[in-house]
């Protein structure tokens, strides 16, 4: 298809610029800032996220750290594998062998530790440069797009 005809078909939008396109842009510079600041221990910012959801927590089953996390089950537990590979978490089983109880090893505990610092001054650069009301306005206006989404029945939890 000659590209004349694809831009004949592909009009600007009278609803602008697709908003998944934006968000996701924003989300992959956003995750490169913290992905970059959490390089030097050697941990991403997704892990991170896991780690730290799980120390909070103190234990986890998978099923509630992935509808925490927003991702679904099998993406956690791709994520999850370095992490059990690491020794930095382990999945146990409870009473009831269905559900896998997720805990920070002691390995585990100590590289939240080592990441704390890190990412709390990264933290606070994109609080400084961003403002916290903008902060705060931005958190409620995720937590509609996640909420719009779900009534869209676009994506499943």
């Amino acid at each position: 298809m000659p590209d004349d005809v694809i831009q004949d078909r592909l009009p600007p939008s009278k609803l602008g610029p697709c908003t998944c396109t934006d968000i996701r842009r924003a989300a992959r510079k956003l995750t490169s800032l913290y992905d970059s600041a959490l390089a030097p221990v050697g941990i991403t910012i997704t892990q991170y996220s896991i780690l730290a959801s799980i120390g909070r927590a103190g234990e986890l089953c998978h099923t509630v750290l992935a509808e925490r996390l927003g991702m679904d089950r099998t993406t956690l537990t791709r994520n999850l594998g370095p992490l059990i590979e690491a020794e930095w978490v382990v999945a146990g089983s409870g009473e009831d062998r269905r559900r896998r109880w997720l805990h920070l090893t002691a390995a585990g505990k100590k590289k939240l530790k080592r990441c704390l610092p890190l990412w709390e001054k990264v933290q606070n650069e994109f609080v400084s440069e961003i403002g916290a009301q903008q902060l705060q306005e931005l958190r409620t206006l995720l937590r509609l797009v996640e909420s719009a989404v779900a009534s869209a029945g676009g994506a499943e939890e």
